[in-house]
């Protein structure tokens, strides 16, 4: 593995992915985000994939998180295409780990970029990204981390055809997808191993083993580093995994103060910190609020009359001012934040054969 020091890129491409349903797991990618940016110090322009289930609010609160570290973020509602949809129908362990855990095998369709990062939202990074962004990935498909717990698994993984002497784990990758987009069949190979193996209780990692693991970078295990109840925790200079059943959100996890910490610079802990303006709701539709030098000195003149008239008793009551829904959103929610946002849900290209073998299996 040839990396060399960080030299502080231009920009660092970033990508997480994941359902949303109660909520909590933007949170959970506030809190990794935010232990990327204060590590940091070259720009970061982040790639959000998601479904439905991401509100419009806690998108604001991303929003807001990235423009207060004086990053990039864009958002991608992403539909499963359909024959992929139809060959994950019948894994069952999608029901654990759900569909957003595919998304990170359609990126070299979604995102227009050349390179990516890769994180699940159950780590934290506890060093400068620009350390893993500088691998050298050459004609490699991905640069990624030895599984250190396929040796308990190792005649699951070796009955799907995988090797567990270089098999990777998915949390975190560099994707060359440029290389990718030159493997013309790539998407029919997942499509191929998923009718193959409806088995598989790791569909996302399984699949990324299978299309790409004979051709892959193996990085440093401390971009990867794995916790798991009992193991050592020495959190320094590494990017911790929390992929056990112990998250770091979990006040049994040794992680925990460190979860604390990030996530108490979100916008989840401080929603009225003065890190945005405030924008009122009209029939449902968001508007920045503007009010000029010019604007301020008028509604103080205002201000004072009534004040006065109050005095002398010409006013003997004020009017309730009218209640308005006020929601924060980012200084810079139509720069270059919202750069790349696409209004239509995103699929992957269409496989051009219809297979019909058996179903599959899955993990996030």
């Amino acid at each position: 593995m040839k990396i060399h020091k960080a030299i502080s890129p231009a920009v660092i491409e970033l990508a997480l992915a994941f359902n949303d349903r109660d909520g909590s797991y933007a949170e959970h990618a506030a809190v990794a985000l935010t232990s990327v940016f204060r590590n940091t110090s070259s720009k970061i322009n982040v790639h959000i994939l998601h479904d439905e289930t991401l509100t419009v609010e806690n998108k604001l609160r991303l929003t807001q998180l990235a423009s207060s570290f004086n990053h990039t973020i864009n958002f991608y509602p992403v539909t499963l295409p359909a024959e992929m949809a139809e060959v994950l129908s019948g894994t069952a362990s999608l029901h654990t780990w759900t569909g957003g855990s595919m998304y990170r095998i359609l990126l070299p369709s979604l995102i227009p970029a050349d390179k990516v990062i890769y994180l699940d939202c159950d780590v934290i990074v506890n060093l400068d990204i620009a350390e893993l962004w500088a691998a050298e990935l050459n004609g490699f498909y991905l640069g990624a981390i030895l599984d250190p717990g396929v040796i308990n698994v190792a005649e699951n993984v070796t009955v799907l055809g995988l090797d567990p002497a270089i098999y990777f784990n998915s949390g975190v990758i560099v994707f060359e997808l440029n290389n990718i987009r030159q493997k013309m069949n790539w998407y029919e190979d997942t499509l191929n191993f998923l009718r193959s193996f409806p088995g598989t209780t790791m569909p996302d990692q399984d699949v990324l083993n299978h299309v790409f693991g004979g051709n892959y970078l193996q990085l440093d295990q401390r971009f990867n580093s794995f916790y798991i109840h009992g193991s050592v925790d020495d959190f320094h200079q590494k990017i911790i995994h929390f992929a056990g059943d112990i998250k770091s959100w979990n006040p049994l996890s040794p992680g925990y103060s460190l979860y604390q910490n990030n996530f108490n610079l979100t916008p989840w802990r401080m929603p009225s910190m003065q890190l945005t303006r405030p924008v009122q709701s009209v029939g449902g539709k968001v508007t920045r609020r503007k009010i000029s030098a010019r604007g301020k000195h008028v509604l103080q003149r205002r201000k004072n009359r009534k004040t006065s008239l109050r005095k002398t008793g010409f006013i003997r009551k004020s009017r309730p001012l009218r209640q308005r829904k006020t929601i924060w959103a980012s200084l810079n929610t139509t720069t270059s934040g919202t750069r790349g946002r696409s209004k239509q849900q995103t699929v992957a290209p269409r496989s051009s054969k219809n297979h019909n073998r058996s179903k599959l299996g899955s993990r996030p």
